[in-house]
């Protein structure tokens, strides 16, 4: 279950943190309120590609951080641990992207690659 998600300098957003709870979240909101703008940031914490389009203007970097409760994901627990990435029922997700295009991601504070 999604538990945070952070975002700074990301599209149009200079820096918002979300917290959810337990249970049915749902997003909603009029057209061009940036519901799209945290799907897509989840979609760069999930593996998509990112581009530094994706950059709010005048910022020399963006940086995503999603954070995952793992209890009832025992799938997810087992492959961290195979990747020596566990952490006690969490996942915390981070990417950055940086004006040069480059996009460095992490898993549970370890470097990660998108594929993984």
């Amino acid at each position: 279950m999604l538990r945070q998600l952070s975002i700074r300098d990301f599209v149009i957003v200079s820096q918002e943190e979300l917290d959810f709870a337990q249970g049915f979240s749902v997003l909603t909101g009029e057209t061009g309120a940036g519901k799209s703008i945290l799907l897509d940031a989840l979609g760069l914490l999930l593996g998509e590609r990112g581009e530094a389009g994706l950059i709010r203007a005048g910022a020399d970097r963006a940086e995503l951080i999603a954070s995952f409760d793992l209890d009832d994901a025992p799938q997810a627990t087992a492959w961290l641990a195979e990747q020596e990435m566990a952490a006690q029922g969490e996942l915390v997700l981070r990417r950055v992207l940086d004006a040069q295009g480059r996009s460095r991601a992490w898993i549970n504070g370890r470097p990660a690659t998108l594929q993984q």
